[in-house]
């Protein structure tokens, strides 16, 4: 009975000793640990013309990745469109001759 009462107190203060003891807020430093700079770090949150794009863990989210895709579009139809552009107004000289209007 006298080996139970102090088996009892053995376990009550290791309790409060592990209790007591303060919680760590950051993980351990490991070894390999590398720092990260503060000026690499990538934001939650970036203000653009498009609208707001939000990350997570540097990556984007599905609703961010529309909106690129639909700029990236977007560029590329007025591109297109530039590009044309010439070739139209040389053809056009050319259409109107054929069909008998002469300059």
């Amino acid at each position: 009975m006298a080996g139970m009462c102090w088996l009892k107190t053995v376990f009550a203060v290791a309790a409060m000793v592990g209790l007591s003891l303060p919680l760590r807020a950051e993980p351990p430093l490991m070894r390999m640990t590398t720092p990260i700079p503060p000026g690499i770090a990538s934001p939650h949150k970036v203000e653009t013309r498009l609208d707001t794009l939000n990350f997570f863990d540097g990556f984007r989210d599905r609703a961010t990745v529309d909106k690129l895709y639909d700029n990236l579009d977007f560029q590329r139809a007025v591109q297109t469109y530039l590009f044309a552009l010439p070739v139209v107004s040389q053809a056009a000289p050319s259409r109107l001759n054929d069909a008998g209007f002469a300059s």
